[in-house]
């Protein structure tokens, strides 16, 4: 599965509200009640799981929180950035989080979930894009930014 076919322009949200990682989390989980057919609760207890594994921040402010959900059909990436940075892992080794790819995959798709992470990490090494991605001014500038890094990247 290729990263810019997973994206939907419909699930980029700019400039969301957050005080710390557990409200970001919320406020994406928020955001995508309606359009996944998952309520918000859902969305949210199971990316607390995950992040209970370990932080799921990358660096440069910058976090790629995912988890498997049973009633999906199909993989969900959906872009949020925070007005703010928000501390993602106690602060302890990496700077305060303000853009979020967030994934979420059915289970018995593991290839393709593990295949979208790998893409997200592989074009978040790009310094480009990840100022891109901060200045952009709407969700297609988002949407542009990550479909020249993919293009570039042969993703």
């Amino acid at each position: 599965m290729k990263l810019r076919d997973a994206i939907d322009p419909g699930l980029v949200f700019l400039e969301l509200e957050a005080r710390d990682g557990e409200a970001a989390l919320a406020a994406v989980s928020e955001q995508l009640d309606g359009p996944t057919g998952l309520d918000a609760a859902t969305i949210l207890a199971a990316l607390r799981d995950r992040e209970a594994l370990g932080s799921t921040s990358v660096g440069n402010g910058y976090a790629i929180p995912h988890c498997k959900l049973a009633t999906l059909d199909e993989i969900v990436v959906a872009l949020a950035r925070m007005t703010d940075g928000v501390g993602f892992d106690d602060g302890k080794s990496h700077p305060p989080v303000r853009f979020f790819f967030v994934v979420l995959s059915p289970p018995d798709r593991p290839t393709e979930h593990l295949q979208v992470l790998s893409q997200i990490a592989r074009i978040l090494k790009n310094e480009e894009l990840r100022t891109a991605l901060m200045e952009a001014p709407g969700e297609s500038a988002v949407i542009s930014a990550i479909h020249r890094a993919a293009e570039q990247e042969g993703l």
